[in-house]
């Protein structure tokens, strides 16, 4: 099967849809064993079929990841083999695979079934093969008996089949696999229940996981839109001694704010942005110049921060959908924990907040106060 020419890094719903099952097989992982217990050979029915081709297409959607180490990655080596000659090495290779990840797994592990499966899709009318390793919830289904005995009813539980889940929730990690470099990632990972805040991150997975694939978090616009503004955030905190009317968050608003409006990320253009203005009418001259002198510095150090965290100088899409709705989300709170969320500046909200003697004043202007 011929590789097609490299695509780009995420799969069209096109080529979502052209999924199917090539080549499957799956171990079992129990807790209370030294070794997987290994299967030799898998069938599948259409309906099973059609469901784990589900399964897949669901994984597509995960954490884009590169190969670490390429040239010494045993996880990409035995895919590159598996895939070279899928009815020779599928057997022995999925078992090594299963092996290594039930070695990988710490001791608090669930039970559940390994799959390695082959599969493909359609790209520019050539099927390409990848390949899609899914961790599955798998249980012990007993079936319970009742008898009277001297008017006492007596209940026995006898173990009748042990059942691999047939719900999409059953997935409990998964990962596509394209070891040839078609697409511009390796693996696409995640597990389930992972926060939104963790997504296109190097914790989107477990570390024995990540230690399983071999693999680190491919960069794209997701994680630079959302690794710029986290690291605005951490750069306005870490400011000494802020004039009163400039809000540490209000900088990561305008950070969000920036990829909202913008198609791509310039550098400049961003922390000019950021930045925004630090003088107003009514200030000396003695004033204008001091604070210009305080921007001059921030400028300074946020360019800093955005070298060292290799932003500074990239273009990329804004991906303002990237940012988790809790880091949009800046909440004063008060020595009585009386709370205030907003999303924005504190300006765009009509929020004030000024220093008098020993307390601090909170002004919030407003046309209309529900009180629920």
């Amino acid at each position: 099967m011929n590789a097609p020419a490299p695509v780009v890094a995420t799969f069209t719903e096109a080529v979502r849809e052209s999924i199917q099952i090539e080549s499957f097989i799956y171990h079992i992982i129990r807790k209370d064993v030294d070794e997987p217990d290994y299967n030799d050979q898998v069938s599948l029915s259409s309906e099973q079929k059609a469901f784990f081709e589900n399964c897949i297409r669901s994984a597509c959607d995960g954490t884009q990841f590169i190969f670490s180490d390429p040239d010494n990655n045993t996880c990409k080596s035995d895919c590159e083999v598996l895939l070279d000659d899928v009815p020779a090495q599928l057997k022995p290779i999925s078992r090594r695979l299963a092996g290594r990840f039930f070695s990988a797994h710490n001791k608090s592990m669930s039970e559940g079934v390994f799959i390695v499966s082959v599969f493909s899709v359609l790209l520019n009318n050539v099927r390409h093969n990848l390949l899609a390793f899914l961790k599955v919830d798998y249980s012990t289904v007993y079936q319970q008996q009742v008898a009277q005995v001297n008017g006492e009813q007596i209940v026995s539980l006898t173990r009748v089949m042990d059942s691999l889940a047939d719900s999409p929730r059953a997935l409990q990690k998964w990962a596509v696999v394209d070891p040839a470099s078609t697409f511009a990632w390796n693996v696409l990972a995640l597990q389930r229940d992972t926060a939104s805040a963790k997504k296109d991150t190097e914790v989107a997975i477990s570390s024995y996981f990540k230690n399983f694939l071999q693999v680190t978090v491919r960069e794209n616009a997701s994680t630079l839109t959302k690794n710029t503004v986290s690291g605005v955030n951490e750069w306005a905190k870490g400011l000494p001694d802020l004039p009163e009317d400039m809000g540490r968050s209000d900088f990561k608003a305008r950070a969000i704010n920036y990829f909202e409006n913008a198609d791509s990320f310039n550098t400049d253009e961003f922390v000019n942005r950021v930045l925004g203005a630090y003088t107003s009418e009514g200030m000396t001259d003695a004033e204008k110049a001091e604070r210009e002198q305080l921007k001059v510095a921030h400028e300074a150090s946020l360019r800093d921060l955005l070298a060292e965290k290799g932003i500074a100088g990239q273009v990329f899409d804004a991906r303002p959908d990237s940012i988790p709705k809790n880091s949009r989300t800046t909440t004063l709170k008060t020595s009585t924990g009386v709370k205030v969320s907003f999303q924005g500046t504190r300006k765009s909200n009509n929020i004030e907040v000024a220093q008098i003697g020993n307390e601090q004043v909170i002004t919030i202007r407003t046309v209309q106060l529900d009180e629920a």
